[in-house]
């Protein structure tokens, strides 16, 4: 009599068991179908929308042509990012940076979408990772500045350390000056600013209207300090 009950809680015991793991099995594939896909919010014409659903069609006929065009994947991304198809977006921008590894460009883009997305962590190892693949890059340094400054306020710290890493990485590329001069600016280091912005004047691939411009920023800063 007693082992006979000993067998019964036993097969009471496995029948949980195994309905336990039934419904475990149960609500992760329901999870897995139920996965949200990400959107944003847009505001787009039925022009806007028709052209570029047209845009989706011409690159889907290239495709069938060259189907592994690094640009079109980026471009079917930037097109689901203005239609606010997020989740189609990161997924065609991780396609054109599997086709070309060495192209930053994908990451930065998905760093941003990531932004709009209120995604801020997301957004900082894409960037990260676009400055992995290509360290050379002002983009990656400024968005990650940008990221730090205006999103992420507990890194704000380290946005000054961002800037003076792209300079070095780069090679004090002009864009990247200017942009640190304007940071340095915005929290009233203006000494700091007038040095890098006569850094910028004195760089070859300043435009002539864009060095007048600086010297006179310069001028108006020295008057702050004045």
């Amino acid at each position: 009599m007693k082992l006979a009950m000993n067998k019964k809680l036993y097969f009471v015991f496995i029948a949980l068991i195994v309905l336990i793991i039934a419904i475990y099995l149960i609500i992760t594939q329901f999870n897995l179908f139920k996965e949200d896909k990400l959107f944003l919010e847009v505001n787009l014409s039925d022009e806007q929308i028709s052209k570029y659903n047209e845009r989706i069609k011409n690159n889907f006929e290239y495709l069938e042509l060259f189907p592994n065009d690094y640009s079109i994947y980026l471009d079917l991304g930037n097109i689901e990012r203005s239609l606010g198809n997020a989740s189609q977006a990161i997924e065609y921008y991780t396609h054109a940076w599997e086709l070309i590894p060495t192209n930053s460009t994908p990451w930065l883009n998905m760093g941003n979408l990531y932004i709009q997305l209120g995604m801020y962590y997301e957004a900082e190892e894409a960037f990260l990772k676009a400055m992995d693949i290509r360290d050379n890059y002002y983009l990656s340094y400024y968005n990650l500045a940008k990221l730090y400054k205006n999103y992420l306020k507990e890194k704000q710290d380290q946005v000054r350390s961002v800037y003076l890493e792209g300079l070095d990485k780069t090679g004090n590329d002009f864009q990247l000056l200017y942009h640190f001069t304007v940071y340095l600016e915005d929290i009233k280091n203006y000494s700091e600013a007038i040095l890098y912005l006569n850094n910028y004047v004195e760089h070859p691939h300043v435009e002539p209207a864009s060095r007048k411009n600086a010297q006179k920023k310069i001028e108006e800063l020295e008057n702050l300090i004045n």
